[in-house]
């Protein structure tokens, strides 16, 4: 199985999503995809929407007012 875990973390709230195989969003060199054994990444993230896809699922849309996104250990956190 080739997927990996999103966390979404906020200043009030955390939500873990497992069984992601795809996120994508954009930062300011233009927009960009991440999958499962990524090599360690870090950005800043822009203003706009991300989206990601848990596997056999459609497309998920985050609204995202900017904010970091680091991939390290099979983990996405934003």
């Amino acid at each position: 199985m080739r997927t990996f875990i999103l966390n979404l973390q906020s200043t009030y709230q955390f939500e873990r999503i497992e069984d992601v195989d795809s996120f994508v969003a954009e930062d300011a060199s233009g927009s960009f995809g991440l999958r499962a054994h990524h090599e360690r990444f870090m950005t800043a993230l822009v203003f706009g929407l991300a989206r990601y896809r848990r596997e056999g699922e459609p497309w998920q849309y985050l609204a995202l007012p900017g904010g970091l996104a680091y991939f390290v250990d099979n983990q996405l956190f934003i």
